[in-house]
């Protein structure tokens, strides 16, 4: 091709026309930085959650009548439902629930409304109890949470708490408030005795509160002036008017009030509560926001309300923030910008060493349009700013300039050897325009099948991989369209032969021309040995991990900003056992933060809300100091809590959420589930492996299902009870009644439903001796003691029932320290020691894995199958532009030598390997693939040209050297500042950053070294193969001329 010949084509098009290339540059630019300023803000990327929930509420009833008369047919009902997962049931004293894990490619409100129907069709369910209630459980993003504070009792701060609800969600952007305050109840506790001597039953107290508690409409009247309705307006709001309810009216006209014969008590349910902040009385309140909202906008508008608010609450009532995510939200996005900005500097300077700086100037120009581009796009594809999309920018900061730096270092050239001008840049455009893009090509291969990851990981990985497909995409446009317009109009004047580039570009192309070369000419002819080493150091590598001196784990362990204590008791305790357990651990925490203090003269407790939720769960959260303050980390801060920690009487599980991956969803790290047809020899078989993982090494929390076996009092009638007429449901209900409590109406007050209660007093209600003297009416007006009609046995009872798969179920789990046992190795000890030893035990206890650990192998096999259509995906997009099926191979094969980089990064680093790890060696195949097609592809022009193979190979590495050396380099300064990151939470990037750093760099001595002699050694076997099919062709007409022979003579 001559120096004129006119250059065609979309390139030569957008080069000519700088307009049209400049015009969409700030296209690009302009939609970029609008997105940016619209574009939602996460700490990390929303979950789907694909779960449905079944909940039921039949008061009074036991979990053996709720699993039989309500789980086992919504289980019937629903087992032929296919896109149903998994299916728990629990089974509670009073209510129940079935909780659906959906299969993840399923349509979660298509299966909703099919749930609902199977539902609704269920005629038998009991009649007391409540409407089903069937839902989705939704991801919600955790913006502020907060406590009303002050030395008022909790029936003080109640109304001004909701008050406060109200007033928030007036707020425009505020759509979620949660108030956490206890349920309210009007108790007509009826004294037995004024029963007797007005002769009445709680079921009539019962129907004259209904009778006269009421509103009622009696029709309408038609009058001349129009329409009139006509309505009794009777219903009773508070306690205080139900004292002149009449329950007996005599034929003179007497009356018995309600006063008369019960005391009436306004006030919160049953039970006692615990509710403190730092000490103090309060009423917990959390701001949410869904899924699709930006949480920075209504965490202003919540904060900027608490400020206004408190200014006009009583005098020692205050609002105090507990947690704003916010502020961590903008910590972490602060910290991910500076690291992405010093990446993109030291990336600037790496190309104006190397390259002119005009030519480094419009290389660098590719970043903010690649970034801007893909933040313009990132809405479109569900993908906002978090932590991990800002991650994926650092990790292509270096990638997206890669092949620009291809393109404008040829182009570059041409300009050097031949002059500035439109043509002769296309002209070096052209000459590496088909590797760069297919380059790219692979690159983005390798990241498109991981768009598709599902799991407890996949919007993680969903994000990563989409910011790095979109930032790849603008690369390409940019590189081949809008950099060859602005090269071409640019003047590059000679350089300065005395300036420090002449001095500096000598030294280094004698570097390259003379050392370089020598250097890969004997490697080329040493390459099996060259071969061999490589391998060995692979192998070597390999060594460090199954030597356990790199370990494995599913995801880095991050610490908390606010770790939590979540506690759940046995369904026997009382209400002050839950609190002393929670007042015990409250001493703990701050006796530790005592000490702490005095060790290092400066605490790690900022603040701590305790509270019970019901009678047999508590929460205490525990807001930390600032990082930068803190004297260790919130690991060993709950290491210290945790040998604090007495054992404590009724706890059934108890767990301490120190991490921030950690999914608090009960599952814990590991888990098993038991099931069997026997619940008895279920539940020795679950105490037996609590004790066995109890002694293991990195194992703690152990919790289970198990529950003690509670009291209950089992009734049988007696002779007498049939002859008086009495059924055990007649006896059942009157009993239930008198001691649990019967309803008498519901009421509507300040937007709380509030139940009307008709019981006996506590104290006759608590003595299990007054029991036998409870009054029982006969069907004809008869009253009997309890304890003549019927057997009064106590007996153990059961107080929970879990179910999986249509069987009963117990299930085990418990937390791994990863600093002292990687995850897999402990469960493979479990799996290889334990249960054998269980099942030799307990031969009809059938055993399964749960918990997290589960999800993370099964995500470890889905990325397997990634892998592999990653893989045929690279090998197509090599093998079109190579014209060849032994090429692609060779380039492929250096892929598993860059592991040596980051397996190593990772040891003299110190870091655990994880599956964030697996993201930066993915990119840095990228950019080993890129290198090794452009010098293959350089290789393939020398063949052409009649190069022998051992020149064009040694050559190709001259002449790429510079090109190949500066994508290196900028791809790891473009990580370099996460490396030195000293912030606890960038724990979880650290790992892809070092991946991707060291494997690169790894990843330029194997395309400058082990590629040619690879290439060789190809060319090597090709002779083999030529040899011994000249050998095997003479034979043949040898052979053939036999034949010929022996016919003749035949």
């Amino acid at each position: 091709m001559t120096d004129t010949t006119k250059q065609s084509g979309i390139i030569a098009f957008f080069a000519n026309n700088s307009v049209a290339a400049n015009l969409m540059m700030w296209f690009i630019i302009l939609m970029g930085i609008l997105s940016y300023f619209t574009i939602q803000r996460q700490m990390f990327p929303s979950i789907e959650i694909n779960y449905i929930q079944v909940e039921a509420s039949y008061r009074g009833a036991s979990p053996q009548e709720i699993e039989e008369s309500i789980l086992i047919k919504v289980e019937e009902a629903l087992k032929d439902v296919t896109e149903i997962k998994k299916s728990v049931s629990r089974a509670f004293r009073n209510s129940g629930r079935v909780t659906l894990e959906i299969h993840p490619d399923k349509e979660l409100s298509d299966v909703l409304d099919k749930v609902k129907l199977r539902v609704d069709s269920i005629a038998t369910f009991p009649v007391g109890m409540e409407p089903i209630n069937v839902r989705q459980i939704e991801f919600n993003q955790q913006v502020i949470e907060m406590s009303l504070v002050g030395d008022y009792p909790l029936s003080e701060l109640k109304p001004v708490a909701k008050r406060i609800e109200d007033e928030l969600l007036q707020l425009n952007n505020v759509a979620l408030v949660n108030l956490s305050a206890p349920g309210e109840e009007i108790a007509v506790e009826v004294d037995p005795d004024a029963l007797r001597k007005y002769n009445l039953t709680l079921t009539d107290i019962s129907r004259a509160i209904s009778a006269f508690s009421a509103n009622y409409s009696a029709g309408q009247l038609r009058t001349e002036t129009g329409i009139v309705s006509v309505r009794i307006e009777n219903q009773f709001y508070n306690g205080e008017e139900f004292h002149i309810i009449p329950v007996k009216v005599g034929q003179n006209g007497e009356k018995v009030l309600l006063r008369d014969v019960a005391t009436i008590k306004d006030g919160f349910t049953e039970g006692e509560r615990y509710n403190k902040y730092s000490g103090q009385n309060s009423i917990y309140m959390s701001v949410n926001a869904t899924k699709d909202q930006n949480t920075i906008p209504v965490a202003k508008s919540v904060k900027d309300f608490i400020e206004q608010r408190n200014k006009s609450l009583p005098e020692g009532m205050e609002l105090k923030v507990l947690v704003d995510m916010t502020y961590y939200l903008n910590a972490r996005l602060d910290m991910m910008l500076e690291n992405l900005l010093l990446g993109a500097v030291l990336v600037a300077i790496m190309l104006t060493i190397f390259l002119r700086f005009r030519l480094a100037f419009w290389v660098m120009v590719g970043i903010p349009v690649c970034f801007l581009g893909a933040v313009a796009a990132m809405p479109l594809f569900g993908v906002s700013i978090n932590v991990l999309s800002l991650f994926a920018f650092i990790m292509v900061l270096g990638i997206v300039v890669d092949d620009a730096i291809v393109i404008g270092e040829s182009a570059y050239t041409e300009i050097e050897k031949k002059g500035g001008g439109v043509e002769n840049v296309v002209r070096g455009v052209h000459r590496v325009a088909t590797p760069a893009v297919f380059g790219v090509l692979t690159t983005m291969a390798a990241f498109a099948p991981i768009v598709g990851a599902s799991g407890p990981q996949g919007a993680f990985f969903y994000n990563i991989a989409a910011v790095v497909l979109l930032c790849l995409f603008f690369s390409i446009i940019e590189s081949k369209l809008i950099l060859p317009a602005h090269l071409a109009h640019t003047k590059f004047s000679p350089p300065n032969p005395n300036g420090w580039r002449s001095r500096f570009n000598k030294r280094f192309f004698h570097f390259v021309n003379v050392n370089y070369k020598n250097f890969v000419t004997k490697c080329v002819e040493w390459r099996w040995s060259m071969f061999m080493g490589f391998f060995a150091l692979l192998l070597v590598s390999f060594g460090l991990i199954q030597a356990n001196y790199v370990r494995v784990v599913p995801t880095p362990a991050v610490p908390h900003d606010f770790p939590d204590v979540s506690i759940e008791m046995n369904e026997n305790v009382s209400d002050r056992q839950t609190i002393d357990a929670i007042q015990t651990i409250e001493q703990v925490i701050q006796q530790i933060d005592r000490e702490t203090e005095q060790e290092y003269g400066q605490g790690m407790v900022k603040d701590i809300l305790a509270f019970n939720q019901g009678r047999t769960e508590g929460r205490i959260v525990v807001p930390l100091v600032d990082e930068e303050l803190r004297p260790f980390d919130t690991f060993e801060l709950a290491r210290r809590w945790r040998e604090a920690l007495p054992n404590l009487p009724g706890v059934k599980s108890i767990s301490v959420r120190d991490d921030v991956n950690s999914q608090g969803n009960g599952d814990g790290d590991f888990g098993y589930l038991l099931f069997g047809p026997d619940i008895d020899r279920l539940n020795a078989a679950g105490r037996e492996f609590i004790s066995m993982l109890q002694q293991e090494k990195g194992l703690y929390d152990i919790s289970s299902t198990i529950d003690p076996a509670s009291k209950e009092i089992q009734m049988q009638l007696k002779p007498v009870a049939y002859d008086l007429g009495l059924s055990l449901q007649m006896i059942a209900s009157q009993v239930g009644t008198s001691f649990y409590g019967g309803e008498a109406q519901r009421v509507i007050r300040d937007g709380e439903e509030v139940r009307v209660m008709v019981r006996y007093p506590k104290l006759t209600r608590e003595r299990f001796a007054d029991l036998k003297y409870a009054v029982i009416t006969t069907p004809a007006g008869q009253e009997v003691m309890l304890g003549d009609v019927v057997e009064l046995e106590e007996k153990p009872g059961i107080s929970y029932i879990r179910r999986e798969g249509g069987f009963r179920s117990v299930y085990i789990w418990g937390a791994i320290d990863e600093e002292a046992i990687e995850p897999g190795e402990a469960v493979k000890r479990i799996r290889e020691d334990l249960l054998p030893s269980l099942k030799e035990k307990f031969p009809s206890v059938q055993t399964e894995l749960g918990g997290s650990i589960e999800e993370d192998q099964a995500q470890q096999n889905e990325l397997l199958t990634f892998a592999v259509a990653s893989m045929l995906m690279i090998f197509i997009l090599l093998a079109v532009p190579l014209k060849s099926y032994s090429q692609p191979l060779i380039i492929m094969s250096v892929i598993p030598f860059g592991l040596t980089g980051a397996i190593w990064g990772h040891f003299w680093l110190g870091l655990d390997m994880s599956m964030m790890s697996f993201f930066g060696i993915i990119a840095a195949s990228g950019v080993v693939i890129n290198d090794s097609l452009v010098m293959t592809d350089y290789v393939n022009q020398m063949r052409r040209q009649g190069h022998s193979i051992k020149r064009a190979i040694v050559e190709a590495g001259c002449m790429r050297f510079r090109a190949i050396t500066l994508t290196s380099i900028t791809t790891f300064v473009g990580v370099l500042p996460i490396f030195f990151e000293t912030s606890l939470q960038a724990r979880f990037v650290i790992p892809m950053a070092v991946s991707l750093g060291f494997a690169v760099l790894f990843a330029t001595a194997i395309t400058l070294i082990l590629v040619p002699c690879l290439y060789m050694a190809l060319e090597d076997m090709k002779n083999i193969f030529r040899r011994m099919k000249e050998d095997f062709r003479p034979q043949r007409k040898k052979a053939a001329g036999l034949d010929s022979v022996s016919q003749e003579q035949a």
